[in-house]
């Protein structure tokens, strides 16, 4: 993370991948997550997740899951199929596009599933980051 300072009451926080992001925001959510007996996966189409960010944010590494390198059809496919394993405390997911049948798929998934999903973009300059 490289914080930037501009003026004592103005501070800039860039971060290295909407991960980073996701565990600097959530970290209390994500460490309650600590306390179950399940995975916590990450899913991305590329590395994105450094094992000093998850020790850190106080997670446990042994239930902690990076799967990287998945191309946008399989990942869709992927978080479903997590979802509906109900294996996991949480999921996050970086995805870019997602049509509407895509999106409804999934929140079939999070409702039968009561497993958190968070949806990261990773877009130029645009880290919008969607709960569910």
């Amino acid at each position: 993370m490289l914080i930037e300072h501009s003026s004592p009451q103005l501070m800039a926080i860039n971060f290295e991948t909407p991960f980073q992001q996701v565990l600097q925001q959530q970290r209390p959510l994500l460490r309650s997550f600590n306390k179950e007996k399940k995975w916590q996966l990450w899913l991305s189409d590329r590395p994105m997740l450094k094992r000093s960010w998850v020790n850190t944010a106080g997670l446990d590494k042994e239930k902690v899951v990076h799967l990287a390198n998945l191309n946008n059809e399989n990942l869709v496919s992927t978080i479903e199929k997590a979802l509906q394993s109900k294996t996991c405390s949480y999921v996050v997911a970086c995805v870019n596009d997602l049509n509407e049948q895509d999106k409804l798929r999934l929140q079939q998934a999070v409702l039968t599933s009561n497993t958190c999903l968070f949806l990261v973009h990773d877009e130029q300059n645009q880290q919008a980051i969607q709960y569910h």
